[in-house]
C-alpha cells in the first residue's frame, strides 16, 4: 500500500524526477503540455488543472488519505494511456434518485463528447 513513507519511492518508480531544493517531484506529459507535481513540504498532489483536469474537491489534493495517493498513481496511468487531462474529473458529484442523497467517484472520464466513458472508484489494500 502506498503510504507517507514509502511515496518518494514509489513516485521515484513510476519515473517522477525530484527537485531536492524545495521537495517537489515532477512528471512531465509532453503529448498534453502538462504535469503532474507533488509538494512534499506542504503535502500538496498537484494536477493538470490548467489544461482541464477538474478538480471538485480539495480532499483529494493532499496526504490526508492513503487512497489519495491511488487516485493520484491511476490519474497518472490515465494520461500515460492517452487521456486528455481534459477529460479527467476528480470527486465528480451527481444526486442519486429522487432522495436528496448524492454520489461522488474518485475518478469520472468523459469521452471527446463529454459523454460519461468510465467511473474509477480507488481503493487501498488491507483493512
Amino acid at each position: 500500500m502506498i503510504t507517507k513513507d514509502n511515496f518518494k519511492d514509489t513516485l521515484k518508480y513510476l519515473q517522477f524526477k525530484a527537485n531536492k531544493t524545495d521537495d517537489i517531484y515532477t512528471k512531465i506529459y509532453d503529448e498534453f503540455e502538462c504535469e503532474l507535481k507533488v509538494d512534499f513540504k506542504n503535502q500538496k498532489l498537484i494536477f493538470p488543472t490548467k489544461q482541464g483536469l477538474i478538480v471538485n474537491d480539495e480532499t483529494t489534493s493532499n496526504f490526508s488519505s492513503a487512497e489519495n495517493f491511488v487516485v493520484f498513481e491511476c490519474v497518472d496511468k490515465l494520461l500515460l494511456q492517452g487521456y486528455h487531462p481534459k477529460h479527467i474529473e476528480l470527486e465528480k458529484k451527481w444526486q442519486l434518485g429522487h432522495s436528496a442523497k448524492s454520489g461522488k467517484a474518485d475518478i469520472y472520464i468523459k469521452d471527446n463528447n463529454n459523454n460519461a466513458l468510465l467511473i474509477i472508484e480507488c481503493k487501498t489494500s488491507g483493512t
